[in-house]
């Protein structure tokens, strides 16, 4: 374990959980393992119903960096990890899921981008793990985010909660988090809005994948089903920071939306689709390609023919 300075910074490990008890020693072993050890572990469990709170619990007995809260009430997945990330006492607070593996330096590894006083968040890189397998030819598709341009993250949400770290100070622009609204991508474009965010091209969880996922069972307590894009266009252009030039793209897409929520199968839209090839590096440059303008005509043509109503974030 390398030595902290005395003025090294105190991170708050934030996790939520909720009907966790298969994973939760595993990834809460990988937290209290981390090289950076000036942090505390804030978990707050939403009432869970199996034995994921007496887990916790022994844990707590083990470790004095872990601090364990309860809901009265089921909060659900958004309104808890709002409530945790208001409890925590660090410079830096870091999300954590209740059912993935950190690599011992992931905190160490973030820390540093922080010396930009600039940088409000930064993420790393995840890897899925499923079927005890490592599968890394998803993440190998898409270029890390990085910086402050908006309007790259309006499109599709490019940050992951488990790869975040932010500043405390941008707490109180984050809270509320809009209901039914991704957590990740709202903190994520917020952030966007008051400075910078940095990447570390490191892959530093192990993001499990299993059909009890939290997120992604869409029979979890705590799950209520995303809003549509138009809807959370509406929400982000509401931030009170945001650049007019944002607004303006805003306003653009969300034009072009109204028309094709119209109908369950709308004509293609020679409008929209030129829209969105004009501004193809903006909303598609996130996805690498070895030929990218096939890819983003492709992704144009497909769009430009969509509705967009019911389909959440999944678009």
């Amino acid at each position: 374990m390398f030595m902290q300075a005395s003025n090294a910074p105190f991170i708050s490990v934030v996790m939520c959980t909720y009907n966790g008890e298969k994973f939760i020693d595993e990834q809460v072993q990988s937290i209290l393992q981390q090289t950076w050890q000036n942090m505390e572990l804030i978990i707050v469990d939403d009432c869970s119903t199996d034995s994921t709170w007496q887990k916790l619990q022994q844990w707590q007995q083990q470790s004095t960096l872990v601090k364990l809260h309860r809901n009265a009430h089921n909060l659900g997945y958004n309104k808890n990890f709002e409530y945790a990330i208001q409890l925590a006492a660090g410079d830096l607070i870091a999300l954590s899921d209740q059912d993935d593996i950190w690599l011992s330096e992931k905190l160490e590894r973030l820390v540093p981008c922080f010396n930009d006083a600039q940088t409000v968040l930064a993420h790393s890189r995840s890897v899925r793990l499923e079927n005890g397998k490592l599968d890394f030819h998803k993440v190998s598709l898409q270029h890390q985010f990085s910086g402050n341009d908006t309007r790259r993250l309006l499109f599709f949400n490019q940050m992951m909660g488990h790869d975040a770290m932010f500043r405390r100070s941008l707490v109180q622009h984050i809270v509320p988090i809009p209901e039914r609204m991704s957590y990740d991508w709202w903190i994520a474009v917020v952030a966007t809005c008051y400075g910078n965010i940095a990447a570390v091209p490191d892959f530093l969880v192990h993001h499990r994948i299993h059909g009890s996922n939290n997120f992604f069972s869409s029979g979890a307590a705590s799950k209520k089903k995303e809003l549509d894009l138009d809807e959370t266009l509406r929400l982000f252009d509401t931030i009170p920071a945001m650049n007019e030039r944002t607004h303006r793209h805003i306003h653009q897409l969300l034009q072009f939306l109204d028309v094709q929520n119209s109908s369950a199968h709308p004509p293609f839209n020679c409008g929209f689709f030129r829209f969105l090839l004009k501004n193809r590096q903006v909303i598609f440059g996130h996805k690498r390609r070895l030929l990218p303008i096939v890819s983003h005509v492709k992704n144009a043509m497909r769009y430009a023919k969509t509705s967009f109503r019911g389909k959440g974030i999944s678009i």
